[in-house]
């Protein structure tokens, strides 16, 4: 000890922990717990063990697996919500198994629990949590847990999905709410179709190409020889034009290259936000995702755009417009839905890199929908809620929405919004 205690790295090591955060020290407290138990384990396998250090290590053992068990009471069918339930045995892995009286389906105490169905420790969840509450980075992320930064992104993936199967869009509005769209550029990030770029977007994929290598590219997909000769004009775009401009006119009305995210906010901070179609979206689309959660008794908040005017009239609603070039009407404005949006370019970064895939858009917007529902509550009590969320510990109604979530789901998952026959 003695040794240790002079030695230049350790002292380091010490001094350093003082500088910790609370989360980075909680952190570092579940890696050393998990690092002493696979040194218990280890030790458990050679021949010179001693009885005495068996007997304990099994009893560490046995006392670990009982705390990776979810704790949480199951009230009901995970399958139909059906409360006529009864235990039917325990799975391999000593987890309470259970039958519904009424679909007659079997589930196990960890079914839906996206923590349960990877090889991670608790500690390492809860970084990923923390990892996506303070919006870090995947690589940052993938460090901080030790795995690769495919493992770092499935498993944030998970949690959006989870979040996204709990809540769903469940807030509804009946005092003063504010609408708008915004709009976001279409990323085809991960797609490898080279076919779907050329002859359905009619466009390269957004990488800095050289002339040389643009023509390189469209000679690998056999169509440099048949745009030549079919629309040369399209070929000459793509070889000297450059790829991060838009495609076809440049006015949002008219730009299939752009979704619209129609936006909802209230001054009780219930919030709907959910990317709808492709372009601008029109009256119908409004009506549809908004009828539902728009009382008669609201007063909408607006911009003069018509799209809006068709669902007032129908569902015969109060209805304010702020006209462009003002900002205020009265003591209505439009201000909490543009915070919303400013807040949320700070959550989808404009780094492309960082930037999600459109597929995946609808997830990252339930995730930040979240965070501001909660955002009255420090960073760690979010993650600390977060945490409990996906290790089970919560009530009946949204353990029975958790569903398995895996890889295959999140990658071959279609596109959230309505393409408009454009792609």
């Amino acid at each position: 000890m003695r040794f240790l205690a002079d030695s230049q790295n350790y002292s380091d090591w010490l001094r350093g922990i003082d500088k910790l955060t609370q989360d980075q020290k909680e952190v570092l407290f579940e890696r050393l717990k998990s690092e002493l138990g696979n040194s218990v384990r280890k030790a458990n396998n050679t021949v010179e063990l001693k009885v005495e250090s068996t007997v304990v290590t099994k009893e560490i053992s046995r006392i670990r697996e009982i705390a990776d068990k979810p704790t949480s009471p199951i009230e009901c069918c995970l399958h139909c919500g059906s409360t006529r339930i009864k235990k039917h045995g325990k799975t391999r892995g000593g987890v309470t198994r259970y039958i519904c009286k009424d679909c007659k389906k079997t589930f196990s105490e960890n079914y839906g629990l996206i923590t349960h169905y990877s090889h991670l420790d608790n500690w390492q969840w809860l970084a990923i949590i923390q990892g996506v509450v303070l919006h870090l980075s995947i690589t940052d992320i993938a460090k901080n847990i030790g795995t690769s930064k495919s493992t770092a992104w499935s498993c944030r993936l998970k949690i959006y999905k989870t979040i996204e199967s709990i809540y769903g869009h469940s807030d509804t509005f009946n005092n003063i709410v504010e609408v708008d769209g915004k709009y976001e550029r279409l990323s085809f990030k991960g797609c490898k179709d080279k076919e779907f770029f050329i002859d359905t977007l009619k466009r390269m994929p957004r990488h800095h190409r050289s002339r040389k290598e643009r023509t390189e590219y469209l000679d690998s997909c056999n169509k440099y020889r048949e745009l030549f000769e079919n629309n040369p004009s399209l070929l000459k775009e793509m070889i000297y034009h450059s790829q991060k401009r838009m495609d076809g006119t440049r006015t949002i009305d008219k730009n299939h290259q752009h979704i619209c995210i129609l936006t909802a906010i209230d001054r009780s901070n219930n919030i709907y936000i959910e990317p709808v179609t492709s372009g601008t979206a029109n009256s119908i689309d409004v009506y549809n995702k908004l009828h539902e959660r728009i009382s008669n008794d609201a007063v909408r908040v607006t911009d003069d755009h018509r799209s809006y005017k068709y669902f007032v009239r129908t569902e015969r609603i109060e209805h304010i417009q702020i006209t462009g070039g003002t900002y205020t009407s009265g003591a209505y404005s439009l201000s909490r839905v543009n915070s919303l949006h400013s807040a949320m370019d700070k959550f989808i970064s404009k780094d492309m890199e960082r930037k999600p895939a459109t597929k995946y858009l609808d997830l990252y917007l339930m995730m930040f929908w979240w965070l501001q529902k909660n955002k009255d509550l420090s960073q760690t009590q979010m993650s600390e809620l977060l945490f409990n969320i996906m290790t089970g510990h919560v009530d009946c109604h949204m353990r029975a929405n958790m569903i398995p979530v895996t890889i295959d789901d999140l990658v071959g998952r279609p596109l959230p919004i309505d393409t408009k026959g454009f792609f």
